[in-house]
């Protein structure tokens, strides 16, 4: 496991500080240039977050055995990648060992995933996510920019988690949860590439995969099911779980999960007093490790913070 956050006044410094890539950043913009990247490698899945505050050129050659991907989370001007546009509504897809070009904006804040080849493709294999070769020769993939915008969140956090409490992540676990989370929030984002299959499943079986997901996230309590863990659990692909938690609940499957894990916590402290069970304990019984984003999360579920519920006597 690699994890780090750094601070830098020059862009080659900064180039140079992310592992394993080839490249060579130039200053185009003017001013002192400041810029920030934090980044966690493990189990076969880089992520960095980089930041600068001045215009610049981005040159090198993409790892070898990766697919890299990456989601723009801002910008004082659109990004252009091997001559693409790419802004809020894109995301950069491309094989490894090939050179690329990067023009990247004053004040950009960039999202870089790097994933081994073949972790993808047997991460796409069990969710039935049907990857093409051409398809991540286009250089720059279409995508919602809510869409986007989640997956970003969803990763930045994950990093920011790992920052924050690496020795949380260097279980026989971690490492894994830590990939799974990610590659999870990037196929979910290809899946707007994958041409639609028709779904003859009835709404009873629709209802029992909902169901079975269910079960799951009560018999894992400390630890949070994503999409691949019910892809590969429940034997079906990430289509027929979204379409039916779609069609059963109105909800998308993540959305539904945690509420059922925020309910499970609920429950928890209504039941029990605070010296006995403190709300940060509750939190992690039920897989919330981090408490800043479990507080919000209750408070738009439940209408208050977990500290305001009513505990027992």
């Amino acid at each position: 496991m690699y994890a780090s956050y750094e601070i830098f006044e020059d862009a080659d410094r900064h180039a140079h500080a992310l592992a394993g890539w080839e490249q060579r950043y130039d200053q185009i913009g003017e001013g002192a240039f400041r810029s920030a990247v934090k980044q966690v490698s493990m189990a076969g899945v880089q992520v960095f977050q980089e930041t600068a505050n001045v215009r610049v050129v981005q040159r090198g050659q993409l790892p070898a055995g990766y697919v890299t991907f990456g989601l723009v989370l801002g910008g004082g001007a659109p990004f252009s990648f091997q001559g693409v546009k790419v802004d809020g509504n894109g995301m950069v897809a491309a094989p490894g060992a090939r050179e690329f070009l990067l023009h990247s904006p004053a004040n950009m804040s960039l999202l870089g995933i790097a994933i081994e080849s073949d972790k993808l493709e047997a991460a796409a294999d069990a969710a039935g996510v049907d990857i093409k070769h051409e398809l991540l020769g286009q250089h720059v993939l279409s995508i919602p920019g809510a869409a986007g915008a989640r997956a970003g969140r969803r990763i930045v956090t994950t990093v920011e988690a790992v920052l924050a409490d690496p020795h949380a992540f260097s279980s026989s676990d971690g490492p894994q949860n830590f990939a799974n989370a990610v590659t999870d929030s990037i196929l979910e984002l290809l899946t707007f590439h994958v041409p639609s299959r028709e779904d003859r499943l009835t709404y009873a079986c629709r209802s029992d995969i909902v169901r079975r997901a269910h079960d799951l996230v009560l018999a894992r309590p400390e630890q949070p099911v994503s999409i691949l863990d019910l892809c590969e659990r429940l034997r079906v692909s990430r289509r027929t779980v979204q379409n039916s938690f779609q069609s059963v609940t109105q909800m998308n499957p993540l959305s539904y999960l945690r509420a059922i894990r925020l309910a499970q916590v609920r429950r928890l402290l209504t039941a029990t007093p605070q010296s006995e069970v403190p709300v940060r304990e509750a939190a992690m019984r039920w897989g919330f490790s981090n408490l800043g984003h479990f507080a919000s999360d209750y408070k738009s579920l439940f209408g208050e913070l977990p500290s305001q519920t009513q505990r027992a006597r």
